[in-house]
């Protein structure tokens, strides 16, 4: 979606036009869903801010600057509404490991096959976000938005308040990391 677009469904929202708001969400809900968990790091309170996220954006579709960019103006939104969580509810977080003394279910005499189980694909999943939490937070945040959203460096730098030559080059490290942990 470009700027230009993303104008025009703001415009239709101030207008009282959900469909300006639909194509937003279709275009971004993983993108802001993945600002939000690499911030959270829980996929229940993930899913919340996301919903709140768009419920304020249909609250106040003039905040936008035409111009300046929709996925930094999207992702600043999204990376305070997760601090903002952060900050609220610190010290109840529950832990999220499982209880002691229990073992994951094994999976044995299952029939050879060329696609693999949801139970794979869930350890597979399990096994980036795992590598995924053991880069740096910035490295990983940096990782998120240039992969998942395709943001560009320049835009990652004005989200993240930080000098783009300093994106690239945490990018660069985080690569470099996750290549040594086996991922090309």
């Amino acid at each position: 979606m470009t700027d230009e677009q993303f104008s025009g469904c703001l415009a239709r929202m101030k207008n009282k036009d959900k469909s300006g708001l639909k194509e937003i969400y279709e275009e971004y809900v993983s993108f802001i869903y993945h600002v939000v968990l690499d911030i959270v790091k829980t996929k229940e309170n993930a899913e919340d801010i996301t919903s709140d996220f768009f419920i304020k954006l249909w609250d106040r579709p003039d905040g936008y600057r035409p111009g300046t960019g929709h996925k930094g103006y999207m992702a600043t939104i999204a990376r305070n509404m997760a601090i903002d969580h952060i900050r609220k509810y610190k010290r109840e977080e529950p832990d999220s490991g499982p209880p002691d003394g229990d073992d994951p279910p094994t999976q044995t005499d299952r029939a050879a096959s060329t696609l693999p189980t949801p139970e794979e694909e869930v350890v597979s999943n399990l096994s980036v976000e795992e590598t995924l939490d053991k880069l740096k937070p910035v490295y990983r945040q940096i990782i998120t938005m240039k992969a998942l959203s395709d943001m560009t460096f320049k835009e990652i730098a004005a989200v993240l308040e930080m000098p783009m030559g300093t994106v690239t080059w945490n990018y660069r490290e985080a690569i470099k990391q996750l290549r040594r942990f086996g991922y090309d």
